[in-house]
């Protein structure tokens, strides 16, 4: 299986026991690697890593170290993988071949598991089961941009083509080089429209990645995007998000700005939750900030847990319960970091 035809970036922060970990992983195969590391140190082992390429940026803001790599990617297609995710080669081979024989689709992606070492013992749950067979396939940007307002996971960790994911990037960029928007929820925002707005998108039926469960992430300190829309504090940044999708769609479909601008404030104030949903994630941001409640978001998570383990009993791209060699490189690499 040969992955020449894709680049892998895994934009790295403080966890280089992760990054070893993941770089490690990926030694086998021929994929390009590109490492733009925020860290305040050096990643200390690079050097064992020739066929990476690998920048230590300490403290740069999670887009502009994209905006360095952006010209180095040379393959027709590229994808994020966390330095804390595996996303398994033979279902990224999977994604471009399906790319490949399908041009009017600008991503896609494949089937998560969680997973949680612990006590020696690793555990693998079903992620985001609520979209596994999910495809957006409608014909034109608006189309598809109404679509994903009902869709639950996000597209960032998908496989993109590499025209589409650096065309949609310069957009985050005034004239002046400086960003239009920080925020990092609002930045997973945006490559979700983005990517629609260049062509169609499909879950595919293969094991894609897996995730690991680690609390304290950067997102869990990342002011929320009900906030950053509804605050004045925050009202230079949105406006910036908004223009940037607005310049994107304007230039595919041949609008005017104006009517562009319109079409994703629109979008981008439709509720994407519905009002149950959301009000039982508000219960749980409340628990879990109160020690003596916590057990409340653990019965969840259990819940949570065996709801979809039933749900995806015996699908292949699922192994959560039994052994795949995909799997079990995952576990070997786990255990041997």
């Amino acid at each position: 299986m040969t992955l020449q035809n894709v680049t892998v970036i895994i934009p790295a922060h403080n966890r280089p026991e992760r990054l070893r970990r993941l770089l490690d992983y990926y030694s086998r195969t021929d994929i390009k690697i590109l490492v733009p590391d925020s860290s305040d140190h050096p990643f200390a082992d690079a050097e064992k890593y020739p066929d990476i390429t690998y920048l230590h940026r300490p403290k740069l803001h999670f887009l502009l170290k994209l905006k360095e790599v952006l010209p180095m990617i040379s393959t027709p297609y590229v994808l994020y993988c966390a330095d804390d995710d595996f996303a398994v080669p033979s279902g990224i081979a999977q994604m471009t071949a399906f790319l490949d024989e399908h041009p009017d689709y600008s991503t896609a992606q494949g089937h998560y598991l969680t997973f949680t070492p612990h006590k020696g013992k690793i555990s693998f749950y079903p992620r985001y089961i609520r979209y596994f067979d999910k495809q957006v396939t409608g014909d034109t940007p608006r189309e598809r941009l109404l679509q994903e307002k009902n869709m639950y996971a996000s597209l960032l960790y998908s496989v993109i083509r590499t025209q589409a994911f650096q065309r949609m990037y310069a957009a985050c960029f005034n004239p002046d080089g400086s960003l239009r928007f920080r925020n990092l929820f609002l930045a997973e925002e945006f490559f979700n429209h983005a990517a629609l707005i260049f062509g169609k998108y499909a879950t595919l039926p293969y094991f894609y990645s897996a995730r690991e469960r680690i609390r304290g992430s950067a997102t869990e300190t990342t002011v929320p995007v009900s906030v950053i829309k509804t605050s004045h504090k925050y009202r230079e940044e949105y406006q910036g998000f908004l223009l940037a999708l607005s310049e994107l769609l304007a230039a595919r479909e041949g609008d005017t700005l104006e009517d562009a601008f319109s079409f994703i404030c629109n979008i981008s104030d439709m509720p994407k939750d519905t009002a149950e949903i959301s009000g039982k994630r508000k219960i749980m941001e409340f628990t879990h900030k109160h020690p003596l409640l916590r057990w409340v978001n653990r019965l969840a998570d259990w819940r949570y847990t065996q709801k979809g383990l039933k749900a995806v009993q015996g699908m292949q791209s699922y192994p959560c319960t039994f052994s795949t060699p995909e799997k079990e490189e995952i576990i070997k690499a786990i255990e041997q970091s």
